[in-house]
């Protein structure tokens, strides 16, 4: 994954870098989908064994950052711990925002991060917005990153923001445990079909088996959730709420889609002209 936010890299260097970056996402996916029963348990166990200080913010973030460091070397340690730390903060905010009392990002090496909340949603609505602020700010700071490197020339941060924007935008297929899922679950049920139509595709092309788990993990949500099962608790959301919703969510989609775009063909232009800085 190192290699693509080295100014020399490749277009397969990058390539590789996105699918390794989908991967993560896929593991994260998997692993509370699939064992989250047993990680809830090994969490609650840890302040028995003297081990609670592992879920703290901070201890996971050098935990992680340590781990990325001697895998993949310092600078692509620390910024992918500042994307991911970043995204994750947009959810803090939120749930600060609406009293569901957040706690502190913690870190899971090799998979990701997320933000508990002392208290859920009592509605579709509020749930959605929760989701949306991180990949809506994950993004406007991969976009920061894109425009001062377009400005430095420096290509290394162009690269950080394009995987920023991969990153971000796959966060937003309409598919549960990501972002999007939770945003679609407040417009209607029927925008799984698509996401999970989405989330092959996007396997395929980044050649990430992960996803495709993910992917047919969430045919069998679908389906429970189309027969009726799991329905939520919480109240749906108004008419107007989901037309909101709805043009936030695919505006946010789209701008994502568009700077990834544009970051990768000024990567490859800046490739060819042999101005590259990192």
């Amino acid at each position: 994954m190192r290699c693509c936010w080295e100014g020399s890299v490749s277009e397969g260097g990058r390539g590789k870098n996105v699918g390794a970056v989908a991967g993560v996402l896929g593991l994260l996916a998997v692993v509370f989908l699939k064992f989250k029963v047993y990680i809830f348990a090994a969490f609650k166990a840890l302040p028995l064994l003297k081990l609670g200080w592992l879920l703290k913010g901070s201890a996971s973030l050098f935990l992680s950052l340590g781990l990325y460091m001697t895998l993949y070397g310092w600078k692509y340690a620390v910024t992918l711990i500042l994307l991911i730390y970043v995204h994750e903060m947009g959810h803090f905010v939120w749930m600060k925002a609406k009293g569901l009392q957040p706690k502190a990002p913690v870190f899971v090496p090799l998979v990701g991060a997320y933000v508990a909340m002392t208290h859920l949603p009592k509605d579709m609505a509020t749930h959605a917005w929760v989701a949306y602020a991180g990949p809506l700010v994950g993004g406007l700071a991969a976009a920061v990153m894109y425009a001062v490197g377009m400005a430095s020339g420096n290509t290394y941060l162009i690269a950080a923001a394009n995987t920023g924007f991969i990153i971000n935008l796959l966060q937003l297929v309409p598919v549960r445990p990501f972002d999007g899922g939770f945003i679609a679950g407040a417009i209607s049920r029927w925008l799984y079909v698509p996401g999970i139509i989405l989330l092959v595709a996007a396997a395929l092309v980044l050649h990430s088996v992960l996803l495709t788990i993910v992917a047919v993990v969430g045919v069998f949500m679908l389906i429970s959730m189309l027969r009726g099962k799991g329905e939520s608790d919480m109240t749906l959301a108004t008419l107007p709420d989901r037309l909101v919703i709805a043009a936030a969510y695919f505006a946010l989609a789209l701008l994502l889609g568009w700077f990834y775009h544009a970051s990768e063909v000024d990567l490859i232009h800046l490739h060819g002209q042999g101005a590259l800085r990192s």
